[in-house]
């Protein structure tokens, strides 16, 4: 016999305001039950032997985007080491696993950094810090993206490196400067984002749609989790990957930097979309677009 579909819940409790208060937002909603939003009402019990680890992931303020922490929840096999959990976190956020430090405190020291053959198993419960990596751990990182043109070569190849180390930095730095300028600008403004899960993905959110109004600086992966929310009743219950203009949105850009504005339509897919030509490149070379952009030292690609 088929075990019987996931129920669907109205999703009042205090997990829906909470993370709406916490986040600046408000929200309506339409599909499915008219008005009402749509939870699934599944409690999580207690992990199974051998069944899967969800570990929580903190992005620290070191990365420059931003004050706040952002906390990912990160699924990876119950015999994964901390190497594993590290390909996770490329996988899913494009964070390149060179440009990673994983620690048990916010801007630990190298030397208390987990060892990528340590078992993963031993997290659980835990917050595990993402911090960028050593200075020495990420130019090893990119020395295949300049063909082995780094310090330690012949004086050409190292003038050479030196010239395209400086023209790198002072790109990223008048990026840094003109997107401080925008985000000021963008200071207290708010947009009205309609979110959409496909019909036919299944679940208990289907075909539904939720509308919050957002600040333009909002980063996606808080964002992610009011509509998960709104959609599901808590985080984690569905596979969500929020794609706008066929891009998956990574959670650590605001939502300008992705070209979302006022209007604008999020789809909440069960799957992420295959990489675009770009991004299948840029992986090649040791990392996503937003990936490179952070071992560079620059703020995430904007979305074209």
């Amino acid at each position: 016999q088929a075990p019987p579909s996931p129920s669907c819940a109205p999703a009042r409790g205090a997990a829906a305001h909470s993370a709406t208060r916490a986040m600046g937002g408000s929200q309506s909603a339409s599909g499915g039950g008219g008005g009402v939003l749509g939870a699934c009402g599944r409690a999580p019990g207690p992990r199974a032997p051998g069944a899967p680890l969800v570990l929580s992931v903190v992005r620290t303020p070191a990365w420059g985007l931003g004050a706040e922490e952002d906390v990912w929840q990160v699924e990876v096999p119950a015999t994964a080491t901390v190497a594993d959990l590290k390909a996770k976190i490329e996988e899913l956020y494009e964070v390149p696993i060179q440009a990673q430090q994983l620690a048990l405190a916010s801007g630990a020291p190298a030397e208390a950094a987990l060892s990528g053959d340590a078992k993963a198993e031993t997290l659980e419960g835990k917050k595990v810090y993402l911090d960028p990596a050593p200075s020495g751990t990420m130019e090893a990182a990119m020395d295949p993206l300049f063909g082995g043109l780094m310090p330690g070569g012949s004086p050409d190849e190292e003038a050479a490196f030196a010239g395209m180390a400086e023209a790198l930095m002072g790109a990223a730095q008048e990026a840094q400067e003109v997107d401080q300028a925008l985000m000021e600008s963008l200071q207290g403004v708010t947009y009205k984002v309609n979110f959409e899960r496909p019909s036919d993905v299944g679940g208990c959110a289907a075909g539904k749609k939720v509308q919050l109004d957002l600040d333009a600086l909002a980063l996606a992966g808080d964002v992610q989790q009011m509509v998960e929310v709104e959609l599901f009743g808590a985080v984690d219950k569905e596979p969500v990957f929020l794609v706008f203009e066929g891009r998956p949105l990574m959670p650590q850009i605001p939502l300008f930097h992705a070209g979302i504005e006022d209007g604008k339509t999020v789809v909440v897919a069960k799957e992420r979309p295959p990489p675009t030509e770009e991004e299948q490149l840029l992986s090649m070379l040791g990392g996503g677009t937003d990936g490179v952009a952070l071992a560079l030292g620059g703020p995430p690609a904007m979305a074209a």
